[in-house]
């Protein structure tokens, strides 16, 4: 491992790498013991190369020779030397003998001596070389502990955390410098210790944000205590952390204030328009009322016309405040759906036909067309997606001066797994009215946003329908999407999830897919119509025919009318195309045109059908023409040609207000209470059931009302909700204590209200109502009520 280098550019190895050369002095270089070499890269060091077999075997050789030449040399001498000093020398010899081998001992003792005393040396001198390489890997290990605490307390000073540790009681044993700034007088002793009924066995975790006295002022803090160990003596410590929060507190706190001020304003505005609703269609409920009322006398024409105007500025401001309403509810998160089987060609023709009035009244047309390859139940809001519905075409009448408005219903499918997969609802509401620029598209659909602004706009209305209508496809998982060109009318296109109601086990979508009932057949449409008669066209061509739409007034036109009503084998002809549809027929039998034909026509011509029979019409269909009526008219008259049984099956159920019968005596009388505070409302309520044919007996409180009621002789109880002193709720729930107290019958009880919150029909429901009306009640649902009691 590489020294890591110092703050002055040094290492520490290079620091003291020379201190173990001071051992070595006054040794010559000869002299000098041989030592283990410690190794820098941190590996074992070299050990002294020790002494060799043959340096001992050279060694005694040399002792060998050195004794024999010894022995020789005094051989020698004592030869020379005459007999009787022969003696004398041997011994001088023998004792210069003995002095070299104790000098030659003592020399070899000096010199073993000496090499022990190397070997001595060498050994601590590598045993202080290794002790050296320790410190030194001790030292960098001790730099690099120290570097790592600076920057771990650079970081906490930089992170501003206050970090502490402290023994069981709260003891401090160490904080940090931002722990001694904040706490500068021993404050922060308090801060630690367990607080009542924490667990003593779990000092690790996050506590919930404290707030704390500082030096600063007051501060909130998120504290952790993690329990830890000294690392010298391994006492066990809590280690506290606190973690300045302030800055995030104020911004939870102003968070938290915003949105309960949020809650509150939108629980006012709900109350506001509730309460407004209320008490707007207490008086409205009186004005459409009586206005209906007024309409049943003998009125002159103007008078007439006046109580119209009525009724239909009071039907306007119904309009808004349901509007107002439900986009308050949809802001609210408050509207909930309803999902359920429903008959998607009824309730887009229904919703055509609810609106064809007011197209005949501008001169304007309004059709239908349904995708025959749709289920005929699907699982959807059936109450909202009519208000989509109702809301696109309404606006399409509002904005169209001619032409009019036609409604597709078809269905999309995505690439999938299964021809299923995928599948959605494509519902395109298309006028010919004056369009708008197409950088407006997104902007129609904001609340309050108009196609034209300023005072001198043409068409009232406040703004809510389409923003209303995309809020509720969302909520249905879909989308709405505009398109248009400038004067050349308006496409709204909406797109829902495609789910098929199922039935008895059985996919009702496989079951209803039409047959085809005009297979092989030549069909001849002769209109003048821009909206209906192509729709009708597409309809025939999707059961089989072959259909030829023409025009009975351009000349180009004539030759192909000719052939095409000499081919067909069924003739439409649309009354508005012709001057006389009597005197045409005669004229086209008179050419040879033997094919039976079917006469279309509004609901204002009605007058006009027996003679249209009599001219040999074998039928008739009212304008908008229903899918099903369309298959059983044209069926009976393909099966029995222009006999009577075509004109019965045509019959048509719907009827204007001019031929609306007069209601019939009731089979017995009833005896109503009508509960109700309000003068107005409450006359209006009794002229109602004095004109079904029944006694009305009134209260103007609940108190009135539980008196008048105590002796069981109604039949009904009209009872309003909101009332002086008992309401309204209240009253139905006595009433009905009264009736198990007595044994009565039970009596129907129909609240009224002005309240259309769901709150306030699901507490009339709950007390004992059997249904519930809103203001402003409606004429033709009373009656059907009081029908099925008497």
């Amino acid at each position: 491992m590489a020294a890591p280098e110092r703050h002055d550019r040094t290492t520490h190895r290079e620091a003291g790498k020379a201190e173990p050369e001071r051992f070595q002095a006054g040794y010559s270089e000869a002299e000098r013991p041989a030592v283990e070499t410690p190794d820098r890269t941190g590996r074992d060091p070299v050990p002294a190369t020790p002494r060799t077999f043959a340096s001992i075997l050279g060694s005694l050789a040399l002792f060998a020779v050195s004794f024999a030449a010894f022995i020789g040399g005094a051989a020698g001498l004592v030869a020379l030397v005459p007999p009787p000093a022969r003696l004398a020398v041997a011994g001088c010899v023998l004792i210069i003998a003995g002095v070299s081998l104790a000098l030659s001992n003592a020399a070899r003792a000096e010199t073993s001596a000496r090499a022990r005393v190397r070997g001595q040396m060498a050994e601590r001198e590598a045993e202080i070389a290794s002790l050296y390489a320790e410190r030194e890997a001790l030292q960098d290990e001790a730099w690099r502990l120290r570097e790592s605490d600076e920057r771990h307390r650079d970081v906490l000073d930089k992170l501003g955390d206050v970090v502490t540790r402290w023994r069981e009681g709260g003891e401090t044993v160490y904080a940090n410098d931002t722990a001694r700034a904040l706490f500068p007088d021993g404050r922060i002793d308090g801060l630690h210790g367990r607080r009542q009924g924490e667990p003593a066995d779990d000092p690790e975790g996050a506590r919930e944000d404290i707030r704390v006295a500082t030096a600063q002022g007051p501060r909130w803090f998120a504290r952790r205590d993690v329990a830890v160990r000294d690392v010298t003596t391994g006492e066990p410590l809590i280690q506290t952390i606190l973690r300045d929060v302030t800055d995030r507190r104020r911004i939870e706190d102003a968070l938290v204030a915003a949105r309960n001020q949020a809650e509150t304003a939108n629980a006012s505005k709900s109350r506001f328009l509730a309460t407004v609703s209320h008490e707007i269609r207490t008086p409205l409920n009186g004005i459409l009322g009586m206005a209906g009322l007024l309409a049943d006398t003998r009125l002159t024409p103007e008078q007439r016309t006046y109580a119209d105007a009525v009724k239909s500025s009071g039907e306007i401001l119904l309009l808004l405040i349901s509007e107002v309403l439900d986009m308050s509810r949809i802001e609210a998160g408050r509207l909930e759906l309803m999902p359920g089987p429903a008959d998607i060609a009824g309730l887009a023709e229904g919703v055509a036909e609810l609106l064809s009035p007011r197209a005949l009244a501008k001169g304007l047309e309004i059709g239908c067309y349904v995708d025959p390859q749709l289920p005929r139940r699907i699982v959807v809001d059936e109450t909202r997606l009519r208000q989509i519905l109702y809301n696109l075409a309404g606006n399409g009448l509002k904005f169209t001066e001619t032409g009019g408005v036609e409604i597709r219903i078809e269905r999309l499918r995505d690439p999938g797994p299964t021809p299923d997969a995928g599948a959605r609802l494509a519902i395109t509401v298309r006028d010919t009215g004056i369009g708008f620029d197409p950088g407006d598209a997104e902007r129609l659909f904001e609340e309050f946003e108009q196609v034209d602004h300023g005072p001198a706009r043409r068409f009232d209305g406040a703004g809510l329908g389409l923003a209303i209508s995309r809020r509720l496809a969302r909520l249905m998982g879909g989308e709405i999407t505009a398109t248009a060109a400038q004067d050349a009318g308006a496409c709204f296109r909406v797109v829902l999830p495609l789910v098929a109601a199922e039935s008895g086990g059985e996919n009702t979508e496989k079951a209803s897919r039409p047959d085809s009932f005009l297979a092989g057949k030549q069909v001849c449409i002769i209109s003048e119509s821009r909206i209906e008669a192509p729709l009708a066209a597409r309809a025939v061509t999707c059961a089989g025919a072959q259909a030829t739409l023409v025009s009975p007034c351009r000349q180009e036109d004539e030759e192909r009318l000719d052939a095409a009503m000499h081919e067909a084998d069924l003739i439409f002809l649309d009354l508005a195309a012709v001057r006389d549809a009597g005197a045409w027929l005669a004229g086209a039998r008179a050419t040879g045109v033997t094919a039976p034909a079917i006469a279309i026509l509004t609901p204002t011509d009605r007058a006009c059908l027996p003679r249209l029979k009599a001219a040999g019409f074998g039928a008739y269909l009212i304008r908008p023409i229903r899918s099903a009526s369309l298959r059983q008219v044209t069926t009976s008259v393909l099966e029995h040609g222009e006999a009577a049984v075509g004109w019965e099956s045509a019959i048509d159920t719907r009827i204007t207000d001019a031929e609306r019968p007069e209601p019939q005596t009731p089979s017995r009388p009833l005896k109503v209470l009508v509960a109700d505070d309000n003068d107005i409302n409450r006359l209006l309520s009794e002229a109602l059931v004095r004109k079904f044919g029944h006694e009305a007996v009134v209260a103007a409180d609940g108190a009135e009302a539980l008196e008048a009621v105590a002796d069981g002789s109604f039949d009904m109880l009209l009872m309003d909700l909101h009332m002086p002193g008992i309401d309204g709720v209240t009253a139905i729930r006595r009433f009905r204590e009264m009736e198990r107290e007595h044994g009565w019958t039970r009596v129907p009880v129909i609240a009224v209200t002005a309240d259309v919150t769901a709150e306030a029909e699901d507490a009339a429901l709950e007390a004992g109502a059997d249904t519930v009306l809103t203001k402003p009640i409606d004429p033709d649902l009373m009656r059907q009520k009081f029908a099925a009691v008497a």
